[in-house]
Parts: structure tokens; C-alpha cells; sequence
């Protein structure tokens, strides 16, 4: 069966533990998607640490506070606020909407700050999949420039949509590559329509086969705005992901250390994980990431 034909109902996250929460708030109009969920650490006093999390979903799946918000619900036992975001998913418009949206969201959060108990100088993005791979686009793009992959006229114009940290999770990089680094690595690809138009990547770019359109896979690439701005990366990835090769954020791992410094970048293989959320859903693996963000959103 096809990427974009499985069913994925929706599974909430367990929330109900959560003391100070608000939810749907429109961070843009014109579309309800455009809504985000916010929740506050139970302890602890503002202004709190903001993580911004991105579902993933292949780009075609997912809703704000489902399943997903596992690990960063963690993260939020451990001091850190959290927003779960929606985006417009890939069935219903393609790239690079999806971007515009996330700036709009963490500029809404930033201009926000102060009435909902928010650091707006201490804000991370967090990802997985999909989600991470829109989460190192939105970063690394912000930090490179305000008019690249922007639109302004979703609101909060004068705010940054610049972040302080990520936290990347098999993370896609050049979706023009998953079929190859598959074979380099003596993996077969989960999805055997990878690089096709019905594809997750192929719908994502525009119903388009993916050797069509390379300018656009380029385009699609945070590896292509990396600069020497980017904010430091936390990447976790594991050596047996079929759908995602670890090769792919490998190699924007490398990129961001040329442009930045080794120091800016951490680096965790998770042995014998597939792609698959519960491998990382690990109190050692929360404790890591909790560690990386006190120390970066200092």
C-alpha cells in the first residue's frame, strides 16, 4: 500500500495532567488550520522556554496534540512550555505554504509572549519526520533572512520568526535522495513509490515525480540556506530507518558544522531504530534532550 493511501486516525495526546492549557488559538487567518494548542508547565514560574512542535506525517497526515506530542509532553514535565502546531498538510496544498505558516505561528508566540507566560528570547523548534524536516527549513531559513520563504501578510509582521534551538528527529533533507542513500546503505525504502508523483515527498512538491523537479528539491532543502546564523541542532536519528535514511540528516548535520562550528551541532545515532516514534520515547533520550535545550536557551 501506498504512503498516502494508509489510514491514520487521529490518537490525542494525554493531556489531562496538564494544569494551564490553551487551546486552538488562531495564530493566522485564513485558514482553520491555522491554529495552534499551548501548554504550561504545572511548576515553575514565567516566563517559561518555548518548544514549538511540528507533527510529522509525511507531509500528508497529522493534526496539532495528537500521539505525536509524546516527547514533547516530556519535555514539558521537565520545565519547558510547549505549542503544538497545525499546518496545511500536502493534500491540500503543496510546498512551501507549510513554512510561511510556522513563521506565522512562532511570530504570533513571540508578539504573544508576555500574555501567556513565554520566554520570546528562548524558543526551539522540535520535529520529527516530516515535522523535523519543516522545522530545519523554517530555522535555518529565518536565520539566513527575513524575506526568504516568508509571508508577512499571515500577521505579526515586525516580530522574528528566528529560534534559539531545534530538535530534529529523522529529519528529510534532500528529498531527492531517499531511493539512493537506501541502497548505499543496503536498506530497501519502506515506500516503494519513493520519487514517484504519488510519493509522500512527490505529493508534497506538487504531484511531481522528484527527477523532474529538481530545482524544486533544492529549493525544499534546508541544507540550501544553510549560513553561518543557523541556530545549534540537536539530530537523532536511527541507523535502521527505511523511510528516512540516516544519511539525510547526516549530511545537513555536516553541512551545518561547516557553516557554523562543530560545537553547533549534537549528533545521536539510535541503534537499530527504525522509523518509528516509540524508539525514541525514552526517558535517557528526554534527558538528553532536555539537557541540549538548558544548554542552548541560556
Amino acid at each position: 500500500m501506498k504512503f498516502i493511501e494508509r489510514r491514520r486516525p487521529f490518537l490525542p495526546a494525554e493531556t489531562d495532567f496538564v494544569k494551564t492549557k490553551y487551546l486552538d488559538l488562531p495564530y493566522a487567518s485564513g485558514s482553520e488550520r491555522r491554529k495552534l494548542d499551548l501548554y504550561l508547565p504545572n511548576e515553575g514560574s514565567a516566563p517559561f522556554p518555548l518548544i514549538v512542535d511540528v507533527f510529522g506525517g509525511g507531509w500528508f497526515f497529522g493534526s496539532k496534540s495528537s500521539y505525536k506530542l509524546e516527547p514533547a509532553l516530556n519535555l514539558l514535565r521537565r520545565g519547558f512550555a510547549v505549542a503544538s502546531v497545525n499546518y496545511t498538510l500536502s493534500k491540500e496544498k503543496p510546498w512551501p505554504v507549510q513554512i510561511h505558516e510556522l513563521k506565522a505561528a512562532i511570530r504570533f508566540l513571540r508578539s504573544n509572549s508576555a500574555r501567556y507566560g513565554l520566554d520570546e528570547n528562548r524558543i526551539a523548534l522540535m520535529g520529527e519526520s516530516a515535522g523535523a524536516h519543516l522545522a530545519a527549513v523554517t530555522a535555518i531559513s529565518a536565520a539566513k533572512g527575513k524575506e526568504i520563504l516568508n509571508d508577512l501578510t499571515l500577521g505579526w509582521p515586525e516580530a522574528s520568526e528566528e529560534v534559539q534551538a531545534v530538535i530534529a528527529v529523522y529529519c528529510p533533507a534532500n528529498l531527492g535522495n531517499f531511493k539512493q542513500q537506501c541502497k548505499v546503505l543496503g536498506l530497501e525504502p519502506e515506500c516503494p513509490e519513493t520519487g514517484e508523483a504519488d510519493s509522500m515527498e512527490g505529493v508534497f512538491l506538487g504531484r511531481r515525480r522528484i527527477a523532474e523537479i529538481p530545482e524544486l528539491v533544492k529549493e525544499a532543502d534546508p541544507s540550501t540556506y544553510v549560513c553561518p546564523q543557523c541556530p545549534p541542532f540537536l539530530f537523532l536519528h536511527g541507523d535502521r530507518d527505511r523511510c528516512i535514511p540516516i544519511l539525510q540528516s547526516m549530511n545537513l548535520a555536516v553541512d551545518i558544522m561547516k557553516a557554523t562550528s562543530v560545537e553547533n551541532v549534537e549528533y545521536h545515532v539510535v541503534k537499530g531504530a527504525e522509523h518509528d516514534l516509540f524508539a525514541f520515547e525514552k526517558e535517557e533520550i528526554y534527558d538528553c534532550e532536555a539537557d541540549f535545550l538548558r544548554r542552548k536557551l541560556n
